[in-house]
């Protein structure tokens, strides 16, 4: 079959997008008569949809199926004809096309395409990751110098008042991770903290940040302009919550100086877009690398949920001088968009990989001796920059929910810790989702006392509306009790996919009577937000329930009519169901879009035919969302034994960028 016959066929089949077409009709206006390099611009425009940076060319001539993420799309016939078609090139085939070609480039010139070693981009995403390597690079460069600014004089009785009735480590007991994270983070412009769900991230982050300012008051300098950000508007609400709780308990230790250093404290955050002043309907940015941010502090919460677009603008928006800390669970799923950026700077997170000088310099300012496993003599400069938290204070060691989620980590599956854990893991063997124990889990999580079905929520709307005055307060109790329990999908098509069950659960809870859904809008009704609102201040991810409220008129007389509440940072926000246009019905949501969210009972629905999208960090990430029951619904169990051992491994040259 002709090259573009072939790519024209692909994409009528849904395996290429029309722009990946387009952009290999655009490659072949330049060089007909080279068929492979048409074909390598489509799958380098493709693997980008698939959150891929780049195509590696070596995998895909390796094992295309997988390279393309296409072995759970096709049938098996597809599978093999496709599997022909790649079997008649060659690897040397592929370099020598892409490698003569004069659209081809190594990052040189300005070519649309840029191959280096077995890694084709497309330009602007091989320049992304350019520009993020430079920028952490630049900062990683400045650790002696700032090293040299905090003699132990200094730094120890500091981070020894903020830990208050913290030990030093002994050798067969673990350190405080969380001194060490802040020592290290004292001593850097570029810092990752990472860790599960309940590891103390912006617990630690909040010590870091009087730490700093401490140190700041303690040199006589004046104190530091930090700012708070997250990708989502959700992310951001739950880590202004967070950062609030943290800033409390920190007001109950006897530090010098903390009076003033609790005013320069944020506690507000805003979203990266609204940080770097993006514009609805606009790539452009008020503030860039010629127009750097007002700061000398970013704390960026929820880092694997962010692009390598979006970590570009970032770093290149930063002042030169100002450290950015990054935060995030290294095994959570990446981001929708392409980069895998958490998991690349993470990679030797788990094993340490610090230097004897640097634990030998952290012993000195903290106390905390790191065990001799994770010491490496030939330590990368990049790992001495970044602390995994180790434990869970959320999950204890006998927690069901933390077991089963170091199992998955771990590409385990034993069947028989539901058994073991009864009160907090619940597996529900459904072969439809008009099973009668679906419905129940729907309706009161399973009659659990310790969880909530949607029934929690809907009871709070029956009876009379509060006054005016006391709306605010009823709005935010409801969408608290909406937040306990959610159920996720790891699709969003099919029978178990977000759409369907989205309008199952809706006849669900209207046969219950605890909804009426008559029109597009109704009393109850969740929605999410799918599209950033500048206008009426509401981010991508966003919640909001539609609740009847009284309305004052100009004669005086109340009126009833729906409004979607929203929590926001300001306190609650009323809108008008007609000025939300894009917002989706929210029973269910996509594993990707539960990030950064915690629910006290967390529902996940899967088929059998999800089983090829199934892998460990969709799991991982679903089971962690909840903090008190988990609930796996399926049909046949056994399914999630090969899943756990199914990686996302996304093409990159990030890390090797940072070592070149």
């Amino acid at each position: 079959m002709q090259a573009d016959l072939m790519l024209e066929h692909w994409q009528t089949q849904g395996w290429l997008r029309p722009l990946d077409l387009a952009f290999a009709r655009f490659i072949a206006r330049y060089e007909p008569a080279q068929p492979l390099v048409w074909l390598a611009a489509a799958l380098c425009s493709y693997q980008i949809k698939q959150g891929h940076v780049c195509l590696d060319v070596a995998k895909l001539h390796a094992n295309p199926l997988s390279a393309l993420g296409l072995t759970a799309e096709l049938t098996l016939s597809q599978q093999q004809a496709l599997l022909q078609q790649f079997a008649l090139i060659s690897l040397e085939q592929w370099h020598g096309a892409l490698n003569q070609s004069a659209l081809v480039d190594s990052g040189v010139g300005t070519n649309p395409l840029v191959m280096v070693a077995n890694r084709l981009y497309l330009r602007r995403y091989w320049q992304y990751e350019q520009d993020i390597a430079c920028e952490i690079k630049q900062r990683l460069a400045q650790t002696d110098t700032i090293a040299g600014r905090l003699p132990v004089t200094v730094l120890r009785p500091l981070i020894e008042q903020l830990f208050q009735g913290g030990n030093p480590s002994q050798n067969n007991v673990q350190p405080d991770w969380q001194q060490l994270a802040c020592a290290v983070a004292c001593r850097s412009a570029f810092t990752v903290i990472t860790g599960g769900p309940g590891t103390g991230k912006t617990t630690t982050v909040v010590s870091l940040l009087a730490l700093l300012q401490l140190l700041q008051l303690r040199q006589n300098a004046p104190l530091l302009e930090i700012r708070l950000a997250a990708p989502t508007g959700k992310a951001a609400a739950r880590l202004k919550e967070s950062i609030s709780g943290a800033i409390s308990r920190l007001a109950l230790l006897d530090i010098t100086g903390y009076n003033q250093i609790q005013q320069a404290i944020p506690t507000s955050v805003s979203t990266i877009h609204r940080l770097l002043g993006i514009k609805a309907g606009s790539k452009s940015l008020r503030y860039n690398r010629y127009q750097p941010l007002p700061l000398d502090v970013l704390v960026l919460d929820e880092a694997s949920m962010v692009d390598v677009e979006m970590m570009a603008a970032l770093l290149l928006a930063l002042p030169q001088a100002a450290r950015i800390i990054l935060l995030g669970d290294k095994d959570q799923l990446s981001s929708v968009e392409a980069g895998a950026l958490l998991a690349e700077l993470c990679k030797k997170a788990s094993a340490g990989d610090y230097l004897p000088a640097s634990a030998a310099w952290l012993a000195q300012q903290t106390g905390q001796h790191i065990p001799d496993k994770l010491i490496n003599a030939d330590g990368s400069l990049l790992s001495q920059h970044i602390v995994m938290l180790r434990h869970s204070h959320r999950f204890g060691q006998h927690s069901g929910i933390g077991q089963l989620a170091t199992m998955v980590n771990q590409g385990q599956f034993d069947l028989t810790i539901w058994q073991r854990h009864p009160t907090e893991l619940l597996l529900a063997q459904c072969a439809c989702n008009t099973d009668s124990t679906f419905q129940q889990l729907v309706l009161n999580g399973g009659n659990l006392s310790a969880a909530y079905g949607y029934q929690h929520y809907l009871s709070l709307l029956r009876g009379t509306v509060p006054e005016p005055e006391q709306q605010d307060g009823w709005a935010k109790k409801i969408l608290d009790a909406f937040s306990c329990f959610q159920v996720l999908s790891a699709t969003r098509k099919g029978e178990w996919g977000v759409e369907q069950l989205n309008a199952q659960i809706q006849n669900i809870l209207a046969k219950a009577s605890l909804i009426e859904p008559e029109h597009q809008w109704f009393a109850g009704r969740p929605v999410m937000v799918t599209r950033n609102d500048y206008q009426l201040g509401l981010m991508n991810g966003d919640i909001g329930i539609c609740l009847p409220k009284l309305i004052l008129q100009p004669d005086g007389s109340l009126t009833s009519s729906l409004r979607v509440a929203f929590a926001v940072a300001e306190g609650i926000k009323w809108v008008i169901p007609a000025r939300l246009n894009a917002v989706e019905t929210v029973f269910v949501m996509t594993v990707h879009k539960s990030q950064g969210s915690e629910f006290n009972h967390t529902v996940l629905a899967i088929a059998d035919h999800d089983s090829g999208m199934l892998n460990r960090e969709l799991l991982y990430t679903a089971i962690t969302r909840a903090s008190a029951r988990f609930t796996l619904v399926c049909a046949e169990p056994n399914q999630l034994t090969a899943a756990v051992q199914r990686q996302t491994t996304r093409a990159g040259g990030l890390s090797l960028a940072l070592t070149s």
